[in-house]
């Protein structure tokens, strides 16, 4: 599958040899990219989306959560 659709994606664009390459090369270097990342990396990716996005980390979010829990019970007692 990867293969057809490299192949429709070169002619698609109509790539020169030396681009297509070039392109094998970029597709090569950001397959060993994606599969060398370690867990720390995603998380470090996952934290950063989450504050671009939702201006808190989920990680934040349990903390809150765990301490509202906290205060509610000793405010209701």
């Amino acid at each position: 599958m990867k293969t057809a659709v490299e192949e429709q994606a070169n002619g698609a664009v109509n790539m020169t040899a030396d681009k297509c390459v070039q392109f094998q090369a970029c597709v090569s270097d950001a397959e060993i990219e994606a599969t060398t990342r370690s867990i720390t990396d995603m998380e470090r990716v996952v934290n950063q989306l989450e504050r671009e996005i939702y201006a808190i980390t989920s990680k934040d979010q349990m903390q809150f959560m765990m301490e509202y829990s906290i205060r509610l019970v000793e405010f209701e007692a």
